[in-house]
């Protein structure tokens, strides 16, 4: 996580702790800045998916979640699918199933399939390419 996700998520919780210790009844005041805090929490966590390939790997960051993953290790990639079970740093359907090493995979959905999949292949031609 960066900075700009832990902060806002230490302030929350201090501001819980400190209207769970006080004595005096919560104010307006305090209820708002509590609920816009707890919104911002929600925007910085919400999965905004951003794929890049660079160099030798891939890599991924959906809200909290982020990793690489050496394009060379990629063995199969399954085109217009959806993982309903597993690791999803995404938020459509109809994506692509990465399946890389031995037994991982990853479902991620890149705004355009055909021309991800067009850079990977590029890199690494022996990547089976399955279309549903």
């Amino acid at each position: 996580m960066d900075l700009l996700t832990i902060v806002p998520i230490i302030l929350v919780v201090v501001m819980i702790l400190v209207f769970l210790v006080q004595d005096s009844a919560i104010s307006s005041q305090d209820l708002l800045v509590l609920g816009l805090s707890i919104i911002l929490i929600a925007l910085l966590l919400f999965p905004r998916p951003k794929y890049i390939i660079e160099g030798d790997y891939f890599r991924y960051r959906a809200g909290i979640f982020r990793g690489k993953i050496a394009i060379a290790n990629m063995h199969k990639i399954e085109v217009g699918k959806t993982l309903w079970v597993g690791f999803k740093p995404a938020t459509a359907r109809k994506g692509l199933i990465i399946h890389y090493k031995k037994y991982k995979e990853i479902y991620i959905s890149p705004s355009s399939n055909e021309e991800f999949v067009k850079e990977l292949l590029k890199l690494n031609p022996a990547i089976v390419l399955i279309t549903t």
